[in-house]
């Protein structure tokens, strides 16, 4: 009575064990797969919600799911619902117990190769999921897209299932095919387990099983071929619990029972969930988040999940920095009749250029494209334009302050969407001014009446003096005396006239000249760029200054940095000699260095003025202000032998 009736108990847990899933729990279960960084700060995973059944959770939406990164609650800005398919692996490990047959003569393992058939020919002309068999020293098939191919594998197995042994062995390789990685992004991994109880230690190989089934998210499936006696065996246990610990179903089968179809297995992990959100990560490491979901006023965690990133600051850098900013007067301004300014007005308000647009690029050395935040433009390291919102490559440099010859260095910073920071390298940039010679009759028409009458009083002034020298005009004293001696001749002396010696006048100083203005400093050759016709391409030419000029599209290495797909690091080298040649070379460029089309190596080939140059499909016209004269044809008479006469035919002599 006693045994009849433990039976019966055991019996009763088994149907228990049959008809509820070993991962059921109370409320809403969530897990989260290994994340996507390749984009960030965006951040995607796949995400698998099940209800109390074990069944997919449908229409969530973008406000019932959040992240928690380290200690921020982020939103969750898509999420979306997917149907990637399964990656199952249908792992058989028979043994005696499938050899037992019922009242038919059909044995256990005949039933369920037939269930697996039926199950296999149902999904025939789908290639939604990735199939797999194992059979414990029989057939095998790994990763295959076709039903028919698992199918023909499984009616092909001959296991003598009478003297077969079960062993773990197959769950662990099962275990790696589950893992492997999957044909779509999102798959669910499923391993359907039909063994009988595994004899002999079986602890270590059922703690690695598990920890690969959780790291990968495997769901385990167990059928368990064993009368109702043998699942109180500790093998049994510890099978029954792997498969509880994974989220998966355990089926009893005795041979009475009707086995269950394998695709309501597959259905509840069809179906995945792929969110995304902006990480607010700012520094290089392993982070971890986990996804939070709340529905009907349950909210549940999942787990963890890691990604690494590797981050470092934006590097910005000039294209075609300008070397040399010439301020000039307008032409008009140039006519010294036009510099008669008003009071109060300075000629340097009229130079111009007023501004210089400067154009800068950004790079990403760490290979994650990102928004900016702020960039600044630093003029001997002073803030003198800031963008704080789009276009941030592109500043306006103003130049009504600098009225002087002198040499500035400019400089990019850069502020990203994640707060870090970077510069670029400072350039010279030389500032020359144009002088005029001041008007010399500016201050006369400018004081004009006053010098009239300045002129006025001396001239009436050396009038009086001539007057007065002369006689013609004589002191009250010396009209009176005069008058005496007029009435008494007697006594008065006879007045001679002397000839008086003429004193000349001091002369005009010479007006002073006012130096000359500076000579301009100017550049000894230039790079004028053409179109891919070979046209002139508008824009101010490339002046050339340095002996020797590195030329390509890296703002580290290259002093003349150019923008192209086909442009180097280091294209191509330009050198100026000492006798005042130019000379190029190629840099060992993919695209090559070109001269009036023809190619050069890294041998230096001498540049002529107005010599066509071609970096890759980058063309630029090359001209030298000053070129080299070329020797004139000298005119030579040649002697006649047959006569003393010169020949009077000329001969051109190098």
């Amino acid at each position: 009575m006693y045994i009849r009736l433990r039976g019966w108990v055991i019996l009763l847990l088994c149907l228990i064990i049959t008809t509820l899933p070993a991962a059921a729990q109370s409320g809403l279960t969530a897990r989260l797969s290994a994340p996507d960084a390749s984009v960030f700060p965006t951040i995607s995973a796949y995400l698998d919600v099940y209800d109390t059944g074990g069944r997919f959770v449908d229409g969530l939406q973008p406000v019932q799911v959040s992240v928690l990164e380290g200690e921020a609650l982020l939103p969750v800005e898509k999420i979306e619902t997917l149907r990637p398919g399964v990656q199952v692996v249908v792992a058989i490990n028979p043994g005696p117990a499938f050899a037992i047959r019922n009242f038919q003569a059909v044995s256990r393992f005949d039933m369920i190769k037939q269930s697996l058939q039926g199950w296999a020919r149902s999904r025939l002309g789908t290639s939604t999921d990735d199939w797999s068999l194992l059979i414990t020293d029989g057939a095998s098939i790994s990763h295959t897209a076709d039903p028919a191919k698992f199918l023909e594998t499984l009616e092909a197995d001959q296991v003598d299932d009478r003297t077969a042994r079960p062993s773990l062995d197959t769950l662990a390789r099962a275990a790696s095919l589950a893992a492997d990685p999957t044909p779509r992004p999102g798959m669910g991994r499923v391993i359907l387990l039909i063994t009988s109880s595994v004899e002999g230690e079986i602890d270590q190989a059922l703690k690695d099983v598990l920890d690969q089934a959780r790291q990968q998210g495997i769901i385990i499936h167990l059928w368990m071929v064993a009368s109702s006696g043998a699942l109180t065996t500790q093998s049994a246990q510890k099978l029954i619990a792997l498969a509880g610990s994974t989220g998966g179903r355990v089926f009893t089968f005795s041979g009475e029972q009707t086995l269950p179809d394998p695709e309501e297995y597959l259905e509840a992990v069809r179906k995945i969930y792929r969110i995304e959100y902006q990480s607010k990560v700012g520094l290089s490491g392993e982070h971890q988040f986990a996804a939070q979901v709340q529905m009907n006023e349950e909210t549940v965690l999942s787990n963890s999940q890691t990604f690494r990133v590797d981050l470092l600051p934006p590097e910005p850098a000039f294209i075609s920095p300008p070397i040399v900013i010439e301020r000039q007067m307008p032409e008009a301004m140039k006519n010294a009749d036009s510099l008669a300014l008003p009071p109060g007005d300075d000629p340097a308000d009229f130079l111009f250029p007023k501004e210089v647009t400067l154009q800068v690029v950004f790079d990403f050395p760490d290979g994650r494209k990102r928004g900016l935040a702020h960039s600044a433009l630093l003029i001997d390291g002073v803030v003198v334009a800031e963008n704080s919102a789009a276009p941030f490559d592109q500043f306006t440099w103003k130049l009504d302050d600098y009225t002087s010859d002198a040499s500035h260095q400019i400089q990019v910073e850069v502020r990203d969407e994640l707060g870090l920071t970077g510069d670029s390298i400072s350039v010279p940039v030389q500032i020359t001014v144009e002088r005029l010679q001041a008007d010399p009759w500016f201050v006369l028409r400018q004081n004009l009446l006053l010098i009239t009458v300045i002129l006025l009083i001396l001239a009436g002034g050396f009038l009086f003096l001539i007057l007065v020298l002369g006689g013609r005009l004589r002191p009250v004293a010396q009209r009176a005396a005069h008058r005496w001696r007029k009435l008494d001749p007697v006594t008065h002396s006879v007045f001679e006239t002397s000839e008086g010696h003429g004193r000349s006048l001091p002369g005009w100083a010479a007006r002073r000249r006012h130096p000359e203005p500076p000579t301009i400093p100017n550049a000894p050759a230039f790079l004028h760029r053409v179109t891919e016709g070979d046209q002139a391409a508008e824009g101010p030419p490339i002046p050339i200054h340095s002996d020797e000029t590195l030329l390509g599209s890296d703002s580290k290495q290259a002093a003349l940095v150019l923008t192209g797909d086909c442009i180097e690091g280091v294209h191509a080298r330009l050198t100026h000699k000492s006798d005042g040649s130019f000379w190029l070379a190629d840099m060992g460029s993919i695209s090559g260095t070109w001269i009036n089309f023809n190619p050069i190596s890294n041998e230096e080939v001498c540049l002529q003025n107005g010599d066509l140059v071609h970096f890759g499909r980058v063309g630029f016209r090359f001209t030298i202000r000053q070129p080299v004269q070329a020797l004139k044809p000298a005119i030579a008479l040649e002697t006649n032998p047959e006569s003393a006469e010169p020949d009077q035919q000329p001969k051109e002599t190098a």
